[in-house]
């Protein structure tokens, strides 16, 4: 007898560590899901803000915050290439300039 009440309460004890763990896993999930909410809505919120500010940025762009937030990424994309084009350009002046200094100095006429 004392040896099935044993196996009964360790069967008990058992049960409710795996339940307790199942609310652990469950409460943290939660949580998470709830920072993801909190998440979203800031960007949501910003996307909102930059359309409220710059709603020239959007012509032609529908009202969907995923639509919205691809063509920000896209924009963005397209600015980076941008400024890499303009400093590729601007070390090729840079040098260009440089040489032509070079190039003054041995013929002796100096710049102030």
């Amino acid at each position: 007898m004392e040896e099935i009440e044993k196996k009964t309460v360790s069967a008990i004890q058992t049960t409710d560590n795996e339940s307790q763990t199942d609310d652990d896993q469950r409460e943290n999930l939660v949580q998470v899901n709830n920072q993801l909410k909190g998440v979203l809505q800031t960007f949501e919120d910003k996307i909102h803000q930059v359309v409220t500010d710059r709603p020239n940025l959007f012509d032609g762009i529908g009202e969907e915050i995923t639509e919205r937030f691809d063509h920000l990424i896209s924009n963005i994309e397209n600015q980076a290439k941008q400024i890499d084009v303009l400093r590729v350009k601007s070390d090729q002046v840079e040098e260009q300039l440089r040489n032509e200094i070079k190039q003054l100095e041995r013929l002796g006429i100096g710049y102030c």
